[in-house]
C-alpha cells in the first residue's frame, strides 16, 4: 500500500517537472548570442579593444552570467598561458534584447575568444577567431551623422584603417580606445552622448589620444555644450573669405587657389593658433594631458575644399603619426623590488606582530631558565621537572597558536600599493600604481580598482610557478579582480591611469640663482619634498594644499663639460636622500628611481622636484577588514632647464 502511494507521488512530481524542464530547454534554444568585435570588426593588435555582446531572449525572464574568456601569458610574457575571465551578472526580461560592452585584452590572437552565457538549465557558448579582425596599425574613427561625408585622405604609405561609426557605437570605457590614434568629428551632434561615453573620451584624450574637429556650414552643432568641452575655440557663426593665402602658402603651393569660402568664425578659448586669416582662427591646437585636439574651421566635405589638391598635405599634419603613450620613465616593479620590501623590518612588522612575538619568546626562555634554576637547586624531582617542562611546551605552543593565529593580530593578507604620479601638462598626472597582495592564509581575494584605469598588467613570476586565472567583474564605479592565493604567497600587478592632480612647478634660471614657483591646487598636502638640480639637493619640507610659494636657491658655479661627458660633480646620488619611513626609502631607491635604469644619480640636464602625498585616496583596495592595506604615493615633476630663462 505504502509503496504504491510513493510510486504515484513520484510519477506526479515527474509530470510536474517535465514541462518545466522542457520550457527551460526551449528557452535555452531560443536565446541568441551576437558578439561584435572591435570597431566594425577591427582592432589594433596588442591593445585592448571593445567587445559588444547582444543577447536576444524571446522567451520568459531569465537570470544568468555572461562570461568572456581570453588568454594571457605565453612565451612572449615569460609565463605559461592562463585564462582571463570577464564576467557580468545579468537579468533578461521576457522578449527583450540586451547589449553588454566589455573591454578585453588578450596577449595573443592565436587562441580563440570564447563568449558564453549560463543560467539554470541554460548553457550557450560561441568562439571567435580574432585573427580575422586585427589590424597591425592604429585605427582612425570618423563620426558624422549627416549624409555628407568628408574626404579624408590618409598619409601615403599609412596602414591605418578609417572606420565610420555612429555615436551609439562609441565604447563607454577609455581602455577600449587604446588602439585608436585619432577620432574625427564632422557635423556630429554630441547631445546624445552618455556621461560614460563622455568620460571615456576625455580619459582616452588625456592619455595620449588625438581628436580632430572639422568645421562645417552647420555651425550650430559646434555651439552645443557637449561639443564645446572638446573645442579650443568658441564658435560664433560663419564668415566669408575671398581667399585663404595663409593656408595656401603652407599646403597649396602646387594646387589651384581657393576662392569664395565660408569658414566658421570663432575666438580662441585655450590653445595656440597654427593658421589664421585676418584675425580669424583657421587651425587651432590644444593640449589635454598627453593628448591633443585640433580644430579646423573649414568645411572639407563641400566644394571648393572637397577636391582641393592640398588636402593630403593638410590631413598629413592633422592626423600625424601615433606616438608612444606609455611614459619612458616608469617605476620598476618586479620580484626583486618586492624582496627588498620583505627584507625591510618595518614592512615585515606590518604582517608579523614582532613585539608580542618577542615578549612571548622572552616568557618562554624565562620559564626555561626558571625550571633549570629550580633543577640545579634540587628543589624539583625529576618527574616534576619533566611534567613542568612538557606543560610549558604545551601551554606555550597552544597559547601562541590561539594568540597569533586565532586571536592575534596577524592579518589574512597585506595589500601594498605604491603610486608614482608623473607630472603632465594642464594639471594632469600619469599614475602608475604598483600593487602587491601578500597572503598569510590560503583563500580567495577580490581586489578592487577605481574606475578610470587604462592598463592593468600582472607581473610575471620568476621560475616555474604557474599563474592563477583572473576573473574581472565590473561593479559600478570600480572593477573587481578575483583570484586565489596559497599560504605565504603573493601576486604583483601594475596599474596605470591618467588623473587630475593640479600641482604647478615652474623654474627660472638666472645664472647663479634658481627661482622655483610652486602652486599646490590639490586637496592633499605634500610631505618631505625635495628639489634636485645641478648636483645639489634642497629639502623643501611640507607644501600644504591650496598654497603657492616662490623659493630662491643658489646654484653652484660648476658647469657640465661641453663635450657631453658625465661629470660626477654635477650629479646627485639620490640614494643619499633619507626619509622617516623605511618603506618609503625602499620604494624610492628600488622602484621610483631604479638603479638598473641609471636613475640613481641625477644629472644637471633637468630639475627634479618630488614629494610624498599625504593621505592619498584609495584607488586600489580590498573590502575585507582582515586585509591590512598600506598606500604610498610620490609626486614627481621633471622640468628641463636651459642655461637662462624660464623652463
Amino acid at each position: 500500500m505504502f509503496s504504491s502511494v510513493r510510486k504515484a507521488a513520484i510519477e506526479a512530481c515527474f509530470c510536474l517537472l517535465l514541462p518545466l524542464s522542457l520550457s527551460v530547454s526551449v528557452n535555452a534554444a531560443e536565446i541568441l548570442l551576437e558578439p561584435q568585435v572591435g570597431f566594425n570588426g577591427l582592432f589594433q593588435l596588442g591593445h585592448p579593444f571593445p567587445l559588444r555582446v547582444d543577447l536576444i531572449n524571446p522567451g520568459r525572464p531569465l537570470e544568468g552570467t555572461l562570461e568572456v574568456k581570453v588568454w594571457k601569458g605565453g612565451p612572449a610574457r615569460g609565463v605559461g598561458a592562463y585564462p582571463f575571465y570577464y564576467r557580468r551578472e545579468l537579468f533578461l526580461s521576457a522578449q527583450s534584447r540586451k547589449s553588454v560592452q566589455f573591454t578585453v585584452d588578450p596577449d595573443s590572437v592565436s587562441r580563440p575568444l570564447t563568449v558564453s552565457f549560463s543560467s539554470l538549465g541554460v548553457k550557450l557558448s560561441k568562439e571567435i577567431d580574432l585573427r580575422r579582425h586585427f589590424s597591425p596599425s592604429p585605427l582612425i574613427l570618423l563620426l558624422t551623422e549627416n549624409s555628407v561625408s568628408p574626404s579624408i585622405p590618409l598619409v601615403s604609405g599609412s596602414q591605418s584603417h578609417l572606420v565610420s561609426l555612429s555615436l551609439g557605437q562609441l565604447p563607454i570605457d577609455a581602455r577600449a580606445y587604446q588602439g585608436v590614434s585619432t577620432i574625427i568629428f564632422y557635423e556630429q551632434s554630441l547631445r546624445d552622448l552618455s556621461k560614460a561615453q563622455m568620460l571615456a573620451l576625455e580619459g582616452w584624450l588625456s592619455s595620449g589620444g588625438r581628436m580632430l574637429v572639422l568645421g562645417s556650414l552647420h555651425y550650430a552643432l559646434y555651439q552645443e555644450p557637449s561639443m564645446s568641452r572638446f573645442l579650443p575655440v568658441r564658435v560664433t557663426g560663419l564668415k566669408r573669405f575671398s581667399s585663404l593665402p595663409s593656408l595656401e602658402r603652407i599646403y597649396g603651393e602646387k594646387a589651384p587657389p581657393l576662392r569664395d569660402l565660408l569658414v566658421q568664425d570663432s575666438r580662441v578659448v585655450e590653445g595656440r593658433i597654427l593658421i589664421e586669416e585676418r584675425g580669424t582662427p583657421i587651425m587651432v591646437e590644444m593640449g589635454r594631458g598627453r593628448g591633443k585636439v585640433f580644430y579646423l574651421s573649414l568645411d572639407v566635405g563641400r566644394p571648393p575644399l572637397l577636391r582641393w589638391e592640398g588636402l593630403p598635405l593638410l590631413f598629413g599634419d592633422l592626423l600625424g603619426f601615433p606616438g608612444e603613450r606609455k611614459s619612458t620613465l616608469q617605476a620598476s616593479w618586479d620580484e626583486f623590488v618586492f624582496s627588498q620590501l620583505l627584507l625591510n623590518p618595518s614592512f615585515i612588522s606590518t604582517y608579523v606582530p614582532t613585539r608580542p612575538f618577542f615578549l612571548w619568546l622572552l616568557f618562554y626562555l624565562g620559564a626555561l631558565w626558571f625550571l633549570a634554576w629550580l633543577w640545579q637547586r634540587q628543589r624539583l624531582s625529576n618527574r616534576t621537572l619533566v611534567l613542568s617542562f612538557l606543560s610549558l611546551i604545551v601551554f606555550s605552543s597552544f597559547g601562541g597558536f590561539l594568540h597569533f593565529v586565532r586571536g592575534g593580530n596577524v592579518p589574512d593578507g597585506v595589500l601594498l600599493s605604491s603610486t608614482l604620479l608623473e607630472s603632465l601638462p594642464d594639471g594632469y598626472v600619469e599614475a602608475q600604481s604598483n600593487v602587491a597582495l601578500f597572503s598569510t592564509q590560503r583563500r580567495h581575494y577580490s581586489l578592487r580598482v577605481e574606475s578610470g584605469w587604462t592598463d592593468l598588467e600582472p607581473v610575471p613570476r620568476l621560475g616555474p610557478s604557474e599563474e592563477s586565472a583572473l576573473v574581472v567583474q565590473e561593479e559600478g564605479s570600480s572593477t573587481q579582480f578575483r583570484f586565489p592565493l596559497r599560504e605565504w604567497d603573493y601576486r604583483l600587478f601594475k596599474v596605470r591611469s591618467i588623473n587630475r592632480f593640479p600641482i604647478r612647478t615652474e623654474i627660472q634660471n638666472q645664472g647663479d640663482k634658481l627661482f622655483l614657483r610652486l602652486a599646490n591646487l590639490t586637496t592633499k598636502d605634500l610631505t618631505e619634498c625635495w628639489l634636485v638640480v645641478s648636483g645639489q639637493r634642497f629639502f623643501l619640507g611640507d607644501i600644504l594644499q591650496g598654497t603657492s610659494q616662490i623659493r630662491e636657491f643658489p646654484l653652484s658655479s660648476e658647469r657640465p663639460p661641453r663635450d657631453g661627458q658625465s661629470n660626477k660633480a654635477n650629479k646627485t646620488d639620490l640614494r643619499e636622500i633619507v626619509f622617516n619611513d623605511k618603506t618609503r626609502e625602499v620604494l624610492f631607491r628600488y622602484s621610483f628611481f631604479p638603479q638598473d635604469q641609471g636613475m640613481a644619480r641625477w644629472g644637471s640636464g633637468a630639475v627634479l622636484f618630488f614629494g610624498w602625498v599625504k593621505g592619498p585616496p584609495s584607488r586600489i583596495w580590498v573590502d575585507d577588514a582582515r586585509i591590512s592595506a598600506y598606500d604610498y604615493t610620490l609626486f614627481r615633476s621633471i622640468i628641463p632647464m636651459d642655461d637662462e630663462g624660464e623652463s
